[in-house]
């Protein structure tokens, strides 16, 4: 499938997901977790970005790519959702997105090397990888972040 598809069908599929909902959760003062705002903003930035971006270079995503990163998600939602379908859709959108369009890391992700991900010197790193690639279905196979060696965690 061509990416300007995907988009399409990511944009269609979003569409009616109460975004101000979540823009909200970044100042909101009833959620006190950082890393929640943190996600929040990042999550509400990237959906917008959906609807602003044009594909000038469209390029092929392998469908059962997509098929199979849509199964891994749904199997994540099965086991630690708690069948709150309309996180899951959103979180199989925005990943898909992320992950085979934007070419971004599933997570938000700074400059600042003392984040658990972050940017540098051209690349995506995640500090994390290392340890959830293993787990089944991890989403970590579709994300390009590199993983850090033992050495850059200190």
């Amino acid at each position: 499938m061509k990416a300007s598809k995907l988009l399409k069908i990511i944009r269609e599929n979003l569409k009616d997901y109460p975004i101000d909902y979540l823009k909200n959760k970044v100042t909101d003062e009833r959620y006190k977790d950082p890393l929640t705002k943190k996600l929040a903003k990042y999550n509400s930035g990237v959906y917008d970005e959906i609807y602003e971006i044009e594909i000038t270079d469209d390029f092929e995503v392998k469908d059962n790519v997509i098929k199979k990163m849509r199964s891994d998600i749904g199997f994540y939602f099965d086991r630690y959702g708690g069948g709150d379908d309309e996180n899951k859709r959103f979180t199989e959108y925005i990943s898909l997105y992320l992950a085979l369009i934007a070419k971004r890391p599933l997570h938000p992700y700074s400059e600042d090397k003392k984040d658990d991900v972050y940017y540098f010197d051209g690349d995506y790193y995640c500090k994390g990888r290392m340890k959830y690639i293993h787990d089944e279905k991890s989403l970590c196979r579709y994300c390009v972040c590199k993983t850090v060696g033992f050495s850059g965690l200190f």
